[in-house]
């Protein structure tokens, strides 16, 4: 039997294991971009920012009792809150039944001059839950004060978690459940 020896350059290598080669560099990235991929679940940055701006929004349109901005900031809420937590809200009394109790207590405010602020002490975001609404809870401080000294005379602090989703109509934030905590002391 004849054996022809050949000679083999880095070229002829090449050319015959060239697919092998991409093979086993494409097989190496695809790795490493799996493994250093972001959590399906997690919230990107900007969305963390507008959902923390959007929450601290709602919390302030919700605890709003001064004279000079009540309508207006009970009004948003109208396009901030689904329909469920409206309801929840208006049968525990934290948001006026109709338009006539609105204009009834703007006008009581109006009478008092009463004036509030908000604080924020905490507002923190978690993932995402297997509905896709993001938690975020609100922690804080609420002072009013009125020309009859009718209100609260010490802060008063507040604890709301919201599950805020992305509307499907306005693909605006919107708060799709609500919930009062009880407050930690201290």
């Amino acid at each position: 039997m004849y054996w022809r020896v050949r000679k083999i350059t880095p070229e002829i290598l090449l050319r015959q294991y060239a697919v092998h080669i991409l093979l086993a560099l494409s097989l190496f990235f695809n790795f490493i971009l799996f493994v250093s991929r972001p959590k399906k679940e997690a919230v990107s940055k900007e969305l963390q920012t507008n959902f923390v701006d959007f929450a601290k929004q709602v919390t302030i349109h919700l605890l709003d009792t001064s004279y000079i901005t009540y309508m207006d900031s009970t009004v948003q809420l109208q396009s901030e809150l689904a329909p469920k937590v409206l309801t929840y809200l208006r049968a525990k009394k934290l948001l006026a039944a109709n338009n006539d109790e609105l204009k009834v207590t703007n006008l009581e405010l109006q009478r008092t001059r009463q004036v509030c602020t908000v604080r924020f002490d905490s507002v923190s975001l978690n993932d995402p839950n297997q509905s896709g609404l993001v938690p975020v809870d609100v922690q804080g401080v609420i002072a009013i004060h009125s020309s009859d000294e009718t209100g609260p005379t010490t802060p008063q602090p507040f604890h709301f978690v919201y599950l805020v989703g992305i509307s499907g109509k306005t693909k605006k934030p919107i708060v799709a459940e609500f919930q009062e905590k009880p407050v930690n002391p201290g």
